[in-house]
């Protein structure tokens, strides 16, 4: 599939690339990416979604390389960028997916505004950070001491422990220039946020359907924290994948994509669906 990269202004001046696939008028999706990626990192799950729905993903504040000095990295900033985004894509209202930490963005992002979100997919995103010794040595040791400009070493290390299954080659060389465009001021300010995310906090505000979609071989979101999430999200339901990893959207995007557009599809065929279709 040939992914076509979008240039979007803001009102507020802030530019992000976007991509999108599907049919223009068909079901909105706006997909998230995690804390080192950028909207490429779904290039492995776009084909797999029928034309009927609308994929969209935009490269979030920082990714794309562009540090501005005022900007902060806070998951409400990333909120804040969502609504923009939405709102000069003319969209009152989605499919919010966050993939991995993406998933605090999308999770409180339903929490703030349910008018705008049809439904939530949460995708490898754990219930907390601050909760996980590993992660919090990691921003600590790690992440807190990057400079620019960051070694691919570092990133390779950083992305290859998060798969539990074999990429190729040129995927991941991809996957792996893309992280490197990211500042260690996002690396840093970015991470140290996440680690102050509460768990539950405002999950219980969340009206819209969720689904959270986890790998059973995944070390950040295991299995027990996303029955967590599950228990504090009130309409939620969860799948797990048992052969896959935390970046189970590229270790199995057909069938990944497929979870997602049957989740869609039965939120869309409800009442609620079918009132938003016309509107």
């Amino acid at each position: 599939m040939q992914f076509d990269f979008k240039k979007m202004v803001l009102p507020n001046g802030r530019e992000f690339s976007y991509t999108e696939t599907g049919d223009p008028l068909g079901i909105p999706l706006i997909l998230l990416h995690g804390l080192g990626d950028s909207c490429r990192t779904f290039e492995a799950l776009f084909p797999h979604f029928p034309g009927r729905i609308r994929a969209i993903a935009y490269t979030q504040r920082g990714h794309d390389g562009i540090d501005l000095p005022d900007a902060t990295y806070r998951a409400r900033d990333f909120e804040a960028d969502l609504l923009k985004f939405m709102n000069a894509m003319a969209l009152q209202k989605a499919f919010i997916l966050g993939a991995s930490s993406g998933g605090f963005i999308a999770r409180n992002f339903a929490a703030r505004f349910p008018k705008r979100v049809h439904g939530l997919v949460l995708l490898g995103a754990p219930s907390a950070m601050g909760d996980k010794p590993d992660v919090v040595e990691t921003q600590e040791s790690t992440f807190a001491r990057l400079k620019d400009p960051i070694s691919m070493d570092f990133i390779k290390i950083f992305t290859d422990g998060l798969l539990v299954k074999s990429m190729p080659s040129n995927f991941l060389e991809l996957m792996y220039s893309e992280s490197q465009k990211v500042p260690a001021r996002v690396w840093k300010e970015t991470s140290e946020a996440l680690l102050k995310e509460k768990f539950p906090g405002i999950l219980a505000q969340i009206k819209a359907p969720t689904l959270i979609i986890c790998g059973g071989k995944d070390t950040i979101a295991s299995r027990t924290d996303q029955e967590q999430l599950a228990r504090a999200i009130p309409d939620s339901r969860l799948t797990v994948f048992p052969q896959l990893g935390h970046l189970l959207y590229w270790e199995d995007p057909k069938n990944v994509a497929k979870e997602i557009t049957s989740f869609i599809e039965q939120v869309w065929s409800g009442p609620e669906g079918a009132k938003f279709e016309y509107e």
